[in-house]
């Protein structure tokens, strides 16, 4: 397959919480919904998603559509990193996800490489933007469900 357009940036984000409170949120399946926009459901392989060599599919509503996004998960070495690679029809997307212990709590950063078989004439400032964001959703989301408890 030959990729028309090839885009990599790098975005960290503190989560005020353990790093190992982090990460298994980040894989908790049951919980996922509560943070990924629009997400329906989790259609999983014989292997259980998040488990190096995985794969699965991520079912979101899509204004009314379905849409499918396959992922896969490269390697698997939580509390530290989780490659995963995220793919619909005419694009990748791996986001090397890596966790470290920081003052605030944990520093989460993702690595991101997007390639896409056609121009898709979107700024590169756009794709950080909305990684900041579902970072952001993901870290609210996490110190929330902790301040809390499991039982909300």
């Amino acid at each position: 397959m030959k990729w028309v357009i090839v885009m990599e940036y790098s975005v960290n984000v503190r989560i005020n919480k353990p790093v190992a409170v982090v990460t298994e949120l980040f894989v908790n399946k049951q919980l996922m919904q509560r943070w990924e926009t629009n997400l329906v459901r989790i259609e999983e392989s014989e292997t259980p998603l998040f488990s190096t060599g995985s794969h699965g599919v991520l079912v979101f509503n899509n204004d009314g559509n379905e849409l499918r996004m396959t992922v896969s998960v490269t390697e698997n070495d939580l509390p530290n990193t989780i490659s995963l690679v995220y793919e619909v029809p005419g694009a990748y997307n791996r986001c090397l996800n890596r966790f470290a212990s920081s003052a605030e709590g944990t520093s989460w950063t993702m690595d991101v490489l997007f390639r896409f078989e056609t121009d898709v004439d979107i700024p590169i400032e756009l794709f950080i933007s909305k990684t900041t964001e579902n970072m952001n959703r993901f870290k609210k989301f996490v110190e929330e469900f902790m301040a809390v408890g499991s039982s909300s």
